[in-house]
């Protein structure tokens, strides 16, 4: 089941990079009711949008397999590790700083994660 959940948390935490990479692309968004139609298409012919959006599609059918096979308060909590990877892949991919404060904040969840496991 472990597996499972690392794929899930990992493509779910690709695709937020994917999406925060497709966002740089689109610009500012105004997502009113006069422009919503206008703004959707916007975002869809953006390449990294599509790749987010199939990479949260795969990793919730992975999750409703983790569900499917294990107590949510078991598994929920696991999903924290999406901060973790975010935290990280951020940083390699995205070159995001890595402050005192983002790394403490990480090993907090980290721990958390472990505590709640035990």
């Amino acid at each position: 089941m472990m597996r499972l959940v690392l794929m899930s948390v990992l493509l779910g935490s690709i695709g937020q990079i994917m999406m925060k990479s497709g966002s740089d692309r689109v610009g500012p968004l105004s997502l009113t009711p006069s422009t919503l139609l206008h703004d959707i298409v916007r975002i869809l012919r953006v390449p990294e949008f599509a790749m987010a959006l199939l990479l949260f599609g795969i990793s919730s059918l992975i999750w409703v397999k983790v569900l499917a096979r294990s107590e949510l308060t078991h598994a929920y909590p696991l999903g924290s590790m999406g901060y973790i990877f975010v935290f990280l892949l951020s940083a390699l991919l995205l070159h995001e700083p890595l402050t005192a404060q983002k790394i403490l904040g990480a090993l907090v969840i980290m721990l958390g994660i472990f505590i709640i496991q035990r």
